[in-house]
């Protein structure tokens, strides 16, 4: 398995967990939390697992959190009255909030294209394939250096 598939596959069932999590502890509480990040969960096993479905399914996670960030920026630059933010214990509201809000989206947007490109990759492409261990020999190559063989 390749290294960058093992770090997303990790990171997306640590999302998935997270909201799971969510999600229980507001049933404990008496109250229901929608959240559909739940489903990160079981797209992580997959990854892990080598499913070509589950990165489809990455890529369309990537793709939904491009649009939901394009969407808060949009959102907190038509209404900066609504906008708060909290940035290192210090809370913002109104307009003095969008420009730490921008910072924090594109921050997010950042790591997404990184991931989003990683998956991308020959390396990540091959693991996924059916016939798709040749990804490994890509990333031990990166991690030790190439082999004389």
């Amino acid at each position: 398995m390749p290294i960058r598939v093992l770090i997303i596959g990790l990171l997306f069932c640590l999302a998935g967990a997270s909201s799971l999590f969510d999600v229980l502890s507001g049933l404990f509480a008496s109250s229901f939390n929608l959240n559909f990040g739940v489903f990160m969960l079981p797209v992580g096993i997959g990854l892990l697992r080598g499913k070509p479905s589950s990165l489809r399914w990455a890529k369309a996670w990537i793709k939904f959190g491009y649009a939901l960030f394009a969407f808060l920026v949009i959102v907190a630059n038509i209404f900066p009255d609504s906008a708060s933010a909290s940035w290192f214990g210090r809370d913002y509201n109104g307009p003095e909030a969008v420009p730490y809000l921008t910072m924090a989206v594109a921050g997010f947007t950042a790591g997404l294209i990184v991931i989003h490109r990683l998956l991308r990759s020959e390396v990540s492409q091959a693991f996924f394939e059916p016939d798709g261990e040749q990804g490994e020999d890509a990333d031990r190559e990166w991690v030790e250096g190439p082999q004389d063989v």
